[in-house]
């Protein structure tokens, strides 16, 4: 009987975890949801865990992917050590296929970090299997070694005389009692006796075999060392011929292994009656000879059926019959054994899939003698995987296919368009305006928005189509078998005649409008992620064209689309390898023609190419996404040298981009870098543009005050070149407005640039602004700047953008301009 759980004691777990967050994160829900507590040790290595499992664990949880030591790896440590101690994985990157790989090396079970929950079941479950395995392979070894001693066992034989004295032992009562021949002869058969029977038992017997009667019965005797042994004895009285009783002879037969060989499979047999897996003893017709209980309630029986009726093919659907026939069968018969996935048929004609085990059991002589087999019920698991296999390949929110799904499909249809001579259309759309509509009604509602948006794209599209939901508010739907490539537009039109008719956000109704980009095969690639790629290549021409456009892929884009692609795979490559560096250009006080300040400017020190300018990939940083970690590294990195220079009663100034300037963490970046380089107040200035800060006044108003707040000084670059809104231009917390250098580069000749100067150092006097002027190459822009007002000026004639060393030169020159 299986012993339960002991749920008193604190549950001892083996972490292999590289993560000591994660690791918290799993002792806490541990202890939370087993309400008992936790003796827990974290190890990131094999020599770590190998010398931890000298000790005694309860279960081993384990990451997947870990930078010292992989879980596969570390689920082989364990299972030699221990084939039983259970193992479970328990990661965020785990996969289907690879988790299906795991639990067929050896793991119990795999939990999703997103997904705790499942956790201590899966503990305790494994838990309760594992104390099964080992009182299960006990048992078995118990029986194995009483089955060897019963076979090996010979009857012992005692004769004595009429008084009971004896006069002859065997070598067989030697064995059995310890006791030598020549220790026992001229005794009595009392020198056996254990003190389990009473005297009147032993009377008897006497009397039984005295009046010339057989005695058989079971005793109770002790060896000569003291150990006890179960004797069944027959005493056999020899008579004379005048019927006197001259001897008596007594044959024993030690059965104390059979009777806890018998004990054993009590046990055994409650084991099997206490498993929640079928197990069946089957004859050589493969009908049933044994059922569990578990047995019974899997398939649906009556406890009092009976089931020598029922054969083994007969509990399987149709199909599974014809897999034992042709494959279980004869391999369990060839090898011993067959294992792998089948289904039961229960008796409510309700399918239930399990792991089956076929066992062929054969005798010394090799004949057959009876088959067995072990079935698990899997529902729980197979729903599991199901469920992580929707969830792996279509998007929670709407239910469409994702990107991984898409992929298959786009192949798929690819690839019977090749077959057919057909063409196959990819559209990539990108709804317009959705981040106003999320920002300005909410999440709830943009949420909301995108699955009537996915509902509506598949009520337009033929049955055969797939729409899948790319990312964001980006949708891609692929219109297979197309006669001709002409056909898409019927496509086209069709999604969108479905968004003529108003959207119902809340309480408002919108009209929706998209921008799509269309790639054909085989016009315009061969392959999945050329068509992918081409069709949003297309679509970012739509956007460019405006709102509700849509463009067809242009074959010339090719090579502009693949020197995209390599300079964005070299940007990645630089900023691992660290190859960007931060310039410095000058700001000169107009007043005092002294260097007060200075813009810190990325370069590129690009290994073949040399120094690279801004201007040759700076748009590419946004376009990928790079700019937010090389936005930050730059902000740190001139902060940093800042601090090295040693530069006192100055500031430095560095640009923020648009996605940088939206990037939740901004304000904590900034202000982790001003503390580590200890930055006076006022000594960082970030530039944006107008159009940043216009994307969402409201928005940039709070995030500008909070970044005032912190010491940071706040200017707005290129002014003149975007909204140059007066009305929000006042309500910003500034410092500083820079005056785009294409109004200075003509001001001295052109009199339109040289009033929108003049009239932009006027506007920042009256703001109570800076107003620094970029671009400034002569002598002639410099005093033009100072006789009307200027601030600062910035640009070749006060200084190129340098390294830092060549700063520190300019500045020790103490040069006045």
């Amino acid at each position: 009987m299986q012993k339960p759980i002991n749920t008193t004691q604190p549950l001892r777990t083996l972490i292999v975890e590289d993560s000591e967050d994660d690791t918290l994160l799993l002792v806490d829900q541990l202890e939370i949801d087993g309400e008992r507590p936790v003796d827990w040790q974290r190890v990131e290595t094999e020599q770590a865990l190998t010398e931890a499992l000298q000790q005694h664990w309860d279960v081993v949880l384990s990451d997947y992917t870990m930078p010292h030591l992989s879980g596969m790896r570390a689920l082989e440590v364990v299972r030699q050590h221990d084939l039983d101690l259970p193992f479970i994985f328990v990661s965020g990157t785990i996969g289907e296929n690879t988790a299906v790989k795991a639990m067929k090396s050896g793991a119990q079970d795999y939990v999703m970090k997103g997904n705790l929950s499942r956790l201590m079941p899966a503990v305790t479950r494994e838990l309760e299997e594992a104390q099964q395995r080992r009182e299960r392979r006990q048992a078995e070894q118990s029986v194995r070694i009483l089955s060897l001693v019963v076979e090996q066992a010979a009857d012992s034989v005692l004769i004595t005389d009429p008084r009971g004295f004896i006069e002859y032992v065997n070598p067989a009562f030697e064995r059995m009692t310890g006791y030598g021949r020549a220790e026992a002869v001229d005794g009595k058969p009392s020198l056996v006796k254990s003190g389990h029977h009473d005297q009147a038992f032993y009377q008897a017997i006497w009397e039984t075999v005295t009046k010339g009667e057989i005695f058989r019965g079971t005793l109770i005797n002790r060896r000569k060392d003291g150990e006890l042994f179960y004797e069944e004895k027959v005493i056999t009285p020899l008579k004379d011929e005048q019927g006197r009783v001259t001897h008596l002879v007594s044959t024993g037969r030690d059965i104390t292994e059979r009777v806890k060989a018998d004990e054993a499979r009590a046990q055994l047999v409650a084991i099997l009656e206490a498993t929640t897996d079928l197990v069946a003893i089957l004859d050589l017709g493969g009908c049933l000879n044994y059922l569990n209980n578990a047995g019974y309630r899997l398939l649906g029986l009556d406890p009092k059926v009976d089931i020598s009726k029922f054969c083994l093919t007969e509990l399987f659907p149709e199909r599974i019959k014809q897999q034992l026939q042709s494959e279980a069968w004869p391999v369990a018969y060839r090898t011993g054994s067959w294992s792998g996935e089948t289904a039961l048929l229960r008796m409510d004609e309700i399918e239930v899939p399990v792991s089956q085990v076929l066992l062929v059991h054969r005798d010394a002589a090799g004949e057959v003698e009876y088959l067995s087999t072990i079935a698990r019920d899997i529902s729980e698991r197979k729903r599991f995987e199901a469920e992580l296999q929707h969830q792996a390949t279509h998007d929670t929110l709407t239910g469409l296919p994702n990107r991984v799904l898409l992929m298959d499909r786009l192949s798929a249809e690819v690839e019977r368009a090749r077959h057919a001579n057909n063409s196959v259309a990819v559209l990539f759309m990108d709804m317009d305006n959705f981040k106003r509509i999320n920002d300005s009604m909410g999440h709830t509602i943009g949420d909301t928005l995108l699955q009537q948006i996915a509902d509506r794209l598949q009520a337009a599209l033929r049955p055969n189509d797939t729409v899948a939901r790319h990312g964001g508010d980006e949708f891609v739907i692929i219109a297979g078998d197309l006669a001709r490539s002409e056909n898409v537009l019927a496509v086209l039109r069709k999604v969108y005649g479905a968004f003529e008719r108003p959207m119902l956000l809340g309480a408002q109704e919108a009209y929706i409008t998209f921008c799509t980009g269309i790639a054909l095969y085989p016009h315009d690639g061969n392959g999945v992620e050329d068509l992918l790629r081409n069709a949003g290549t297309a679509m970012y021409q739509a956007v460019v064209a405006g709102h509700n456009q849509y463009r067809f892929y242009a074959p010339e884009m090719n090579a502009r689309s693949h020197e995209l692609l390599t300079l964005e795979t070299e940007l990645r490559l630089a900023f691992k390898h660290n190859e960007f560096v931060v310039y410095y250009q000058p700001q000169a006080e107009l007043s005092t023609g002294r260097i007060i300040a200075m813009e810190g400017l990325i370069r590129w020190q690009h290994p073949q190419r040399g120094l690279i300018s801004p201007a040759g990939f700076v748009s590419m940083l946004e376009e990928s996404g790079l700019i937010i970690p090389v936005g930050e590294w730059v902000l740190s990195q001139a902060c940093a040298e800042f601090r090295e220079m040693g530069l006192h009663n100055m500031r430095i100034s560095v640009n923020v981009s648009a996605s940088q300037f939206n990037d939740p963490e901004l304000l904590h970046k900034v202000s982790c870098i001003m503390k580590r380089e200890n930055m006076p107040p006022n000594s960082l200035e970030l530039e944006m543009t107008e159009n940043i800060v216009m994307q969402d006044p409201a928005a940039a108003t709070e995030t500008l005050k909070k970044l005032r707040a912190l010491g940071v000084r706040i200017a707005i670059d290129d002014f003149g070149t975007g909204y140059s809104s007066l009305s929000y231009l006042k309500r910003f917390p500034l410092d500083a407005l820079k005056i785009d250098q294409s109004f200075i580069r003509d001001m001295t000749n052109d009199t339109n640039d040289a009033a929108i100067v003049e009239a932009s150092i006027t506007l920042g006097k009256k703001l109570g602004l800076e107003v620094v002027a970029e671009g400034v190459e002569t002598k002639e822009q410099l005093e033009f700047l100072r006789t009307h007002g200027g601030d600062l000026a910035q640009g070749y004639y006060v200084s190129r953008p340098l390294c830092k060393t060549e700063l520190i030169d300019l500045l020790r020159e103490e040069r006045r301009w």
